[in-house]
């Protein structure tokens, strides 16, 4: 295998665009002159994310898309470098319109983070891992 990339249905390519051009996803200049669809690069190893509309995707998935808003079948994961990164990134999702779920916090006593959803409700959550402090097995 060579890579893996995630593929999501949107329905308007623009506002989802600029959602995630605004919460700091590198846009890819490959597509970047592209109207019908997206590309974006996460993170440090620059995984893609592409947007499609959801006719396209549909077409792709040969399936049905189903409402995120009623049930999730993923949650999409974003490692942070420290906890002031969480708090920045719930602070630019909440500015570009996306809807947060669960507000920046401490869990277990050695994760630090947020939950969110995109302009289609995809979910999404940024997560610091204070490996110093977590349980021993």
């Amino acid at each position: 295998m060579k890579s893996i990339w995630l593929n999501l249905p949107v329905k308007d390519i623009q506002k989802s665009k600029k959602f995630f051009k605004a919460i700091g996803f590198r846009e890819n200049p490959l597509y970047s002159k592209v109207e019908h669809f997206a590309s974006f690069f996460i993170g440090e190893n620059d995984f893609v994310l592409m947007l499609f509309p959801e006719d396209t995707f549909k077409s792709f998935s040969q399936n049905e898309i189903l409402d995120p808003l009623k049930g999730t079948e993923a949650l999409l994961s974003i490692d942070a470098q420290n906890k002031t990164e969480v708090d920045e990134m719930a602070k630019k999702v909440s500015k570009a319109g996306g809807k947060i779920f669960a507000e920046p916090s401490e869990r277990d006593g050695w994760m630090y983070g947020f939950g969110f959803m995109d302009m289609d409700g995809h979910r999404w959550n940024m997560l610091y891992m204070d490996m110093d402090k977590m349980p021993e097995q």
